[in-house]
């Protein structure tokens, strides 16, 4: 019943628009986690220490969502400023630009994954922070050309034109009572009259 509602709430076109769109955004959140898996092959983890923690709302639900709090409505984020060394002897205090529900203390120890080579694109290693947002994205590709697939009109196997089974049955009743043969009956030529 809600599949037939939704059949006639999206024609074709909009079938066509979601296959699409699930593709796309299949393709994309593919490409992300490609991405994503190779900054952490490229990365390293350290131990960092809370040196100082922000408090604020966040921005939107959306913003919410993507740092992985479900907790709709009066959330509140939480920024770390942490002091960690990576592996090259520099030691490195900057504010973790992954918003969090937890709520750090100073003086915590929280594990950092870095590129040695910029630490700017550091983050807090959780995995809602790293790989949260590109799941969820390929997620909602999967679901979408699951919606198509349930929403496509299946074709018969063998499709026969009404039209022609019509016909064939009216001649067949027609001549059902005439003796019908095979094989095409030859002419024979007509002779010429001697005067």
């Amino acid at each position: 019943m809600f599949k037939d509602y939704l059949k006639r709430l999206a024609g074709k076109r909009a079938n066509r628009l979601i296959l699409i769109a699930g593709i796309l955004l299949t393709c994309l959140a593919l490409y992300k986690l490609l991405r994503t898996a190779m900054y952490v092959h490229e990365s390293v983890v350290v131990t960092a220490t809370v040196t100082d923690v922000r408090q604020q709302p966040f921005e939107s639900t959306l913003q919410a969502l993507r740092n992985g709090n479900l907790a709709l409505g009066d959330s509140t984020s939480y920024q770390a400023i942490v002091r960690y060394t990576v592996p090259n002897g520099l030691v490195i205090s900057r504010l973790m630009t992954d918003a969090d529900d937890t709520d750090y203390t100073i003086g915590q120890q929280v594990e950092v994954i870095t590129p040695e080579l910029d630490p700017s694109q550091a983050h807090i290693l959780k995995w809602k922070f790293i790989w949260g947002w590109e799941c969820m994205q390929l997620g909602a590709g999967i679901s979408m050309l699951l919606l198509w697939l349930a929403l496509r009109e299946r074709r018969p196997a063998n499709p026969t034109p009404a039209s022609k089974s019509t016909k064939k049955t009216g001649s067949r009743k027609k001549s059902a009572g005439k003796k019908t043969t095979s094989t095409p009956r030859k002419r024979t030529p007509r002779k010429k009259k001697q005067d």
